[in-house]
């Protein structure tokens, strides 16, 4: 393993009283120090009205040995769903695409919903009320009981902002803290916000304004303390190599956090076959919020993965489906949302997952490929494997969870030429073969192909485990109950292993 690459770090260069930066040698540069663009407090969700726009009918939820299976949400008019939810102390959150519904965690009866993306900041001003972008998640703070949801702005021409909604206690029907951050100049893609002690840790894509390209990656910190009391919060940004991919935050899973000061993790997939790169990147982020400008974002370390290729040869579509010559985006180029840290106390463990070819010529298809890491701080693969039970399906966009014992779950869609998309998981516990699954099950058998000649297909999927028993994992994904274009559903599943108690 090579050792961790470290960096000197000159004088600092501050331009206003809010913004200042560091040049460092090296991947990465930063750190970029900036105050908010604003703040404010929601009303609370449950006023907001649902939106007017075509919304599938949902079934009833179905009982499945005292866990739910039920429709989520469905929506006609967008290419796909991007869908992703959290499960919180008594609530389910799932968000498609721009709105929200939330759900009682037990019955799976609607609460509130669906309610769009901005309502919360409907009287807030700016680009975070006026013009949504989209690419939103939710998590749920379990350290401090509050709901976290992001999106970006897409005003034409900008400004590009950042904003961060978190709630004023565990109903994610109440009040919310509002804060418009402007962590780029540029068109902030993708972006993800993983919990930690000492900050909310954001990872996005910086892309041009005009073309949409890929330019480079960024890290941030967000005053976590001051957001959780809807106070002035400040940033810490580092900019990624313009010749490296994206990085993904690692977000804390479980109650017990990490040692007292410990730093932030973020990855990276390196893949430059041309210079013999097969790595997965781990950095270390160190925020200071005392004195913003001793933040360090440490790393590349490289730690060499066992041998892949992309599915779909990154970013080609490739994913079959049933009597349609129409493929899917395989998104085989990126870890997949979350990256989940847990400590168990004698060892620490951060688990990831992606998607990569199995087999070759016309028996390739995709597979799921995941790695378990032990102690991140010096990181060396505890298990990792590839999961395909079989050697027709694909199987694609995987996201990954453990509870508390260490059992390991991982949802994916599946499809083939005979097989229309469908979503899927499987699971492990601690005695299992290191980098094997149990039988795969089925979620929800798809009913259609996407017939639409866009060939989108959500880049994620969502797994979650519930912050109250540590037992129960929460699943949410994307299929087509009827062929068509566009007028996709997803699903919410829940589920857990005999052997897990409180």
């Amino acid at each position: 393993m090579k050792s961790q690459k470290m960096f000197s770090v000159p004088a600092v260069v501050c331009m206003t009283l809010l913004t200042c930066s560091i040049a460092l040698a090296g991947e990465v540069s930063g750190p970029i120090i900036k105050g908010e663009r604003a703040h404010g407090l929601s009303r609370p969700m449950s006023e907001y009205a649902p939106p007017r726009m075509d919304i599938g009918e949902s079934i009833g939820p179905v009982t499945i040995t005292g866990l739910l299976n039920m429709a989520g949400q469905s929506a006609k008019g967008q290419n796909y769903s991007d869908a992703n939810g959290a499960v919180g102390a008594t609530q389910y959150v799932q968000l498609i695409n721009d709105q929200y519904t939330i759900y009682d965690k037990t019955t799976g009866a609607v609460i509130a919903g669906p309610i769009k993306e901005n309502a919360l900041w409907s009287t807030f001003g700016g680009g975070c009320e006026t013009s949504p972008g989209g690419n939103g998640t939710v998590i749920y703070d379990q350290l401090a009981n509050v709901w976290v949801l992001q999106h970006h702005s897409d005003p034409s021409g900008g400004p590009y902002d950042n904003c961060v909604a978190v709630s004023t206690s565990s109903d994610a029907t109440g009040t919310y803290y509002l804060y418009d951050f402007s962590l780029t100049e540029q068109y902030p893609n993708n972006p993800i916000v993983g919990l930690w002690p000492d900050a909310y840790y954001l990872s996005q894509d910086i892309l041009t304004t005009t073309t949409k390209d890929f330019v480079r990656s960024q890290a941030c910190a967000l005053e976590r303390s001051q957001m959780l009391i809807g106070e002035y919060a400040y940033t810490v940004c580092f900019q990624g190599s313009i010749s490296l991919p994206g990085f993904v935050a690692t977000t804390l899973a479980g109650q017990a956090p990490p040692a007292a000061g410990e730093v932030a993790f973020f990855w990276q997939l390196d893949q430059r076959p041309n210079v013999g790169r097969n790595n997965l990147n781990s950095f270390q982020f160190h925020v200071d919020w005392t004195t913003e400008s001793n933040s360090t974002f440490a790393g590349p370390v490289a730690n060499t993965l066992p041998a892949y290729t992309d599915a779909c040869n990154s970013l080609k579509p490739c994913v079959p489906q049933p009597n349609t010559t129409n493929v899917l985006q395989g998104w085989g180029n990126r870890m997949m949302n979350p990256i989940t840290y847990r400590n168990f106390g004698t060892y620490e463990s951060v688990l990831m997952t992606d998607a990569v070819t199995q087999g070759t010529g016309t028996a390739a298809h995709a597979a799921i490929r995941w790695y378990e890491y032990r102690t991140p701080l010096t990181p060396v693969i505890y298990q990792s494997g590839t999961w395909s039970p079989d050697k027709t399906n694909y199987r694609w966009v995987p996201s990954i969870a453990q509870d508390q014992y260490g059992d390991i779950a991982v949802g994916y869609n599946v499809s083939s030429s005979t097989t229309y998309p469908s979503l899927a998981y499987a699971g492990r516990v601690p005695t299992d073969k290191a980098g094997t699954f149990e039988a795969e099950k089925t979620i929800v058998a798809g009913g259609g192909s996407q017939t639409g000649t866009n060939q989108n297909w959500p880049s994620f999927t969502s797994m979650s485990v519930d912050p109250v028993d540590d037992c129960t994992f929460y699943y949410t994904g994307q299929y087509y109950a009827t062929s068509s274009a566009e007028l996709w559903s997803t699903q919410i599943y829940s589920f857990r292993f005999p052997s897990c108690t409180n």
